[in-house]
């Protein structure tokens, strides 16, 4: 595949990720006028198009998960805290159906992904009146992840146990999709528009930045978590060496499940 293949993959995608961000921001928009509970556009794809049937399990199986959430501090990253919420909630009889939003994931796996794409969904909704107070792309970059960690937080006892569910060799691809929204996400509001090939090269140094962080804050003891903070100034600075490693647009999914093995392996979430 030669450069100018490439640039064009490069831009197409690109534009793709943006026609993406528009269709979530309107969706995000709705969500605000009507009140609903918090509810990831990734969750009820073309929901607005659907029946009302339709639209009432979707809805039940998101209040089943958000409520789920609430008892991961007692029961984990597991089906049990599904089952558990769906019983509170008396959907006992959709316990066992509830499958995540909507990418076929299941149990444990299923109620992490649906975390990340809110905790996402709520990071854009946090940061949106404030990001004009900073006057760089890095900047901007380590505001964002410092919102995006904070989402993390209140699972941090637990969060490991959600990174080693992301690393089993059967989630990576799942992994990619959610750490891949993520950066590029991220990137996007920080007013990044590059069309060319080091659009795959800086996705990939942030997704690498943001999941050894959050990682390091699972284990950072530091008053108010400084030293996860400071942790994360160092890895946006060494962002702009990653970045010259010159990834490849055929090559980027290795590199991505690369990296991430690497981060986790190296914190002893897996084993080499």
């Amino acid at each position: 595949m030669n450069s100018q293949a490439l640039h064009r993959i490069a831009k197409e995608t690109v534009a793709v990720a943006r026609v993406a961000g528009k269709h979530r921001q309107l969706r995000l928009l709705q969500r605000f006028s009507t009140g609903e509970r918090h509810m990831s556009s990734r969750a009820a794809p073309d929901s607005e198009a659907r029946s009302g049937t339709s639209n009432t399990k979707t809805n039940a199986h998101l209040e089943i998960l958000d409520l789920a959430l609430t008892k991961v501090d007692g029961l984990g990253w597991t089906q049990q805290a599904v089952v558990s919420a769906a019983n509170e909630l008396g959907y006992s009889g959709m316990a066992s159906g509830v499958s995540g939003t909507g990418n076929s994931c299941g149990g444990g796996l299923g109620l992490v992904v649906h975390f990340m794409d809110r905790a996402l969904d709520d990071t854009r909704i946090e940061a949106d009146d404030q990001l004009h107070e900073f006057d760089n792309a890095r900047d901007k970059l380590r505001f964002l992840c410092r919102v995006r960690l904070r989402m993390t937080q209140p699972y941090i006892r637990r969060w490991p146990e959600a990174a080693a569910l992301l690393a089993q060799p059967q989630n990576v691809p799942t992994a990619m999709r959610c750490l891949g929204d993520l950066s590029s996400q991220l990137w996007y509001l920080a007013d990044d528009r590059s069309t060319h090939i080091d659009w795959y090269a800086r996705r990939a140094a942030l997704a690498a930045a943001y999941l050894s962080t959050e990682l390091f804050m699972c284990e950072d003891s530091s008053p108010a978590l400084q030293g996860t903070w400071d942790f994360l100034d160092r890895r946006i600075d060494d962002m702009d060496a990653a970045e010259s490693a010159g990834f490849k647009a055929a090559a980027f999914g290795q590199q991505f499940s690369r990296n991430l093995f690497n981060v986790l392996a190296s914190r002893g979430y897996v084993s080499h």
